[in-house]
């Protein structure tokens, strides 16, 4: 099994809402593949977790490099792992900026994986904390190529 990390702009033709309406049939092709994932979404960015067999994860991320919903693409890590962290999860889908109005708060990682999903896959922690506090962000502005970023 692997674990595929990833991030990605939204292309700016594309909306959030346009996003949210093809989770379901993208739920439907990770489960008919055999993958776990969590996909986060931060300020029309994301990061990606591909977790299956090695055939299958690579199967999906070479669609979605040529899925002309994302951008820019930067493959962040790829590793071989005992166990998956979100086991019989297609998808989870975290729009984290809706997410932290709900909660009133900025969001932590104990608010993506609030039941420990993350406890042992420690390279994959760090990514999804270095995302919440804004590396592996993309962004377009006024029609620029994405160019990766950091903010403090």
């Amino acid at each position: 099994m692997i674990r595929l990390i990833y991030s990605s702009a939204l292309n700016p033709a594309y909306s959030p809402q346009t996003l949210l309406g093809l989770l379901a049939g993208y739920r439907a092709r990770n489960q008919r593949l055999g993958i776990n994932s969590l996909l986060l979404l931060m300020n029309k960015d994301f990061l990606q977790m591909l977790e299956g067999e090695e055939a299958a994860v690579d199967e999906l991320y070479d669609f979605i490099q040529q899925d002309k919903h994302h951008l820019q693409l930067t493959l962040l890590s790829r590793e071989t792992v005992s166990h998956p962290s979100f086991p019989g999860q297609p998808l989870v889908f975290i729009d984290t900026e809706e997410l932290a109005r709900k909660l009133g708060h900025p969001i932590h990682l104990s608010n993506i994986a609030p039941h420990g999903e993350l406890e042992h896959a420690e390279r994959a922690k760090r990514f999804v904390q270095e995302f919440i506090n804004g590396k592996w962000h993309h962004h377009l502005p006024n029609g620029q190529n994405p160019q990766v970023v950091h903010r403090h």
